[in-house]
């Protein structure tokens, strides 16, 4: 009987929430190749092999998994999670003849203002939207829909570069900024709809999009962290109606369609605004923060890191996998000492010792200097709790956040602080 050769998982990227699928693909008896700029990324350390080679260099990551599928053994599959370099797994994937999304698919996935016009030309609402090349572009879009407009990087990730301009906020400045950030220096404007803000977990399987979870967004601190838009946390699942949660998961769907993407997870951006759900962005990856490795299969029991490996390495699918049922509710905040020196920081081992309290993580400890928030990578960690109603989860996050106490002196003028 002819022996059967075990799989190869290439798995782009090395950082700390990536974690979950090296050890995953190990557990299932993989062969796991880790990529990434920097050969101790914490990852790295659970794969059995290793490409240095940076996950936004499409090229050079190709390049590196060539050589390896000629010389060293086949690769069977390649995937990531938490990192946004769609363009960069998709060429892989086309590069060696692997399942995954095409590269046409990996371009509008990170091109944000090719993905409008793909949603509108498919009839998937978004929000106006149009490119601007100057502050006075910039102007004329405010005076068309009025405030607040939101200005960011075509290419950004990680809200770097996210701007929700008011009145008070220098028009010049915010397009400057969006532009430093852009690596092609091209920006994108869009009116800011209200409403509910959701991320939404999917698996794209035969053409059919099985969505695990909705998450409520908190943004309560968008005048704190003005002009920037950050996001502190929310709650999972969130609760909408069957009506609301099914035109959800159809604009999603759409948008998935519209990408080209045919199987493979998509996190999707949606506000659910006056006149419905709208997508401001859709990933054609899995998301990072923990939601698709900790927070999805505890409160709505579905492994999409599982799901996504076997896609990725052309396996069937079970759609009853893909089938979420509610377990809990997961509430989320994330810590914001102010800005400084960090000389101590006080209740976070306790907090650990709580039995609803299912995550942490502190990014930040003393000797640290912390920078003004303006991105979600400024952020000093995070906290999940669980609970029985979504109110409860909710507001244990927040106490738990509250009992966290972060002593920090401020920076002086001296340039080597």
């Amino acid at each position: 009987m002819k022996r059967r050769m075990v799989k190869t998982l290439l798995i782009v990227g090395g950082g700390i929430e990536q974690v979950r699928a090296y050890e995953l693909a190990r557990e299932l008896g993989l062969v796991v190749v880790g990529s990434d700029v920097d050969p101790s990324a914490p990852a790295l350390r659970h794969a059995h092999h290793v490409l240095v080679a940076s996950t936004r260099d499409a090229g050079a990551t190709v390049a590196a998994a060539r050589r390896f599928h000629k010389t060293v053994r086949r690769i069977d599959g390649v995937m990531t999670l938490a990192n946004d370099v769609p363009l960069t797994v998709a060429r892989v994937a086309a590069a060696l003849g692997l399942p995954g999304n095409t590269v046409r698919t990996g371009e509008i996935a990170s091109d944000k203002l090719l993905m409008k016009r793909v949603f509108e030309a498919a009839g998937v609402p978004v929000p106006p939207y149009r490119p601007v090349a100057s502050p006075d572009e910039v102007r004329e879009a405010i005076e068309a829909w009025g405030y607040p407009v939101v200005v960011k990087p075509v290419d950004g990730r990680g809200a770097r570069g996210v701007l929700r301009l008011t009145p008070e906020v220098d028009v010049d400045w915010a397009f400057a900024r969006a532009r430093e950030i852009s690596d092609r220096g091209e920006v994108l404007a869009e009116k800011f709809v209200p409403g509910l803000q959701l991320s939404t977990e999917s698996m794209v399987y035969r053409g059919r999009c099985y969505t695990a979870s909705w998450s409520e967004r908190n943004y309560e601190n968008l005048a704190r962290f003005a002009p920037y838009i950050i996001e502190d946390g929310g709650v999972l699942p969130a609760t909408l109606s069957p009506r609301m949660a099914a035109a959800v998961d159809d604009v999603v769907a759409r948008a998935a369609r519209a990408m080209g993407v045919t199987d493979g997870p998509v996190k999707g951006d949606i506000v659910l605004g006056p006149d419905g759900p709208v997508v401001i962005e859709l990933a054609a990856r899995l998301s990072g923060g923990y939601l698709c490795t900790d927070q999805i299969p505890l409160a709505r029991g579905v492994d999409l890191v599982r799901q996504t490996i076997k896609v990725r390495l052309g396996e069937p699918l079970d759609p009853s996998d893909l089938a979420p049922e509610h377990r809990c509710y997961i509430g989320v905040r994330h810590f914001f000492p102010p800005p400084g020196r960090v000389t101590s920081v006080t209740g976070f081992e306790e907090l650990l010792e709580e039995p609803w309290v299912v995550k942490a993580g502190l990014y930040t400890g003393p000797g640290d200097v912390v920078e003004p928030t303006s991105d979600h990578t400024k952020r000093a960690g995070f906290v999940f709790t669980r609970a029985e109603t979504a109110a409860a989860a909710e507001r244990l996050a927040v106490r738990a956040v509250e009992r966290v106490r972060f002593e920090v002196e401020p920076l002086g003028t001296d340039p080597d602080g």
